[in-house]
């Protein structure tokens, strides 16, 4: 019985690879499962590694969209965010 290793992000089941990938814990809340999963809709192990990675590559874009929402930012407290409020502007500040 020869094994054959499934490129990463990836498992066959009857014959077909599936891409499986599981979701980040602090990502988890926008998310109604513990794992993205799905068919890659081939048998070729080369197409399957080309399309895993490209999937990958896109939650990875996406999951970092998400997590710098989340993020906190530093000295947010000094962002002028109303800038017609001369309060808020430091005497120096260069937009005065």
């Amino acid at each position: 019985m020869s094994e054959t290793i499934s490129p990463k992000y990836t498992f066959v089941k009857e014959g077909v690879f599936y891409f499986s990938r599981r979701i980040p814990k602090e990502l988890c809340r926008y998310y109604s499962s513990s794992r993205i999963a799905f068919s890659l809709r081939t048998h070729s192990a080369n197409v399957a590694a080309t399309r895993a990675r490209r999937a990958a590559d896109q939650l990875d874009e996406y999951w970092f969209h998400l997590r710098s929402q989340d993020t906190k930012l530093l000295s947010k407290h000094i962002l002028a965010l109303g800038a017609q409020d001369d309060a808020i502007l430091p005497p120096d500040c260069p937009n005065r």
